[in-house]
């Protein structure tokens, strides 16, 4: 009995964590033409460079920083900033906690439910948030490279 309620767990963790991953996409995508655009209207000689390799390669916590310098919408970037220990305690205690209920009847789980199907909700939030933000940054800036990217597959679809 316990063990189905472990794995009634794994469904609002999983939702969960695929929100928090498509934020940090999102947010990648953002700084990432931000800085395109950024560079593209930097004078000649004043060095500016897209480093690609660092935005893609950084952790949700430093993407937040890096989009805080890229974007004025403060109550987004402060929801932003609450996401980073919620994520960790999904990934790590939370996943713990369920597959220590699949052998340990002791173990409640209804408490990581509810924190993950709120964190969920959540992140779905922001996430639009984040899309918003970017068309916005497109709008104004229909001739980038992203937004021609993005317009070209919102075409497709």
């Amino acid at each position: 009995m316990h063990h189905v309620q472990s794995l009634h767990l794994l469904g609002p963790l999983i939702r969960a964590l695929g929100f928090l991953q498509m934020i940090e996409e999102g947010l990648r995508l953002y700084v990432g033409t931000a800085e395109e655009l950024i560079q593209a209207a930097v004078p000649y000689g004043v060095p500016f460079r897209v480093d690609r390799k660092t935005i893609e390669n950084a952790p949700l916590g430093k993407l937040i920083i890096m989009f805080s310098k890229l974007n004025r919408n403060e109550p987004l970037i402060a929801r932003l900033r609450q996401l980073p220990a919620h994520r960790n305690y999904i990934a790590h205690a939370a996943f713990m906690r369920a597959f220590q209920a699949t052998t340990d009847e002791r173990i409640d789980v209804e408490d990581a439910k509810k924190h993950a199907a709120k964190v969920g909700d959540e992140a779905e939030k922001i996430l639009g948030l984040i899309a918003q933000e970017m068309k916005s940054i497109l709008a104004n800036h229909p001739n980038s490279k992203t937004a021609s990217l993005v317009l070209s597959g919102a075409a497709d679809a």
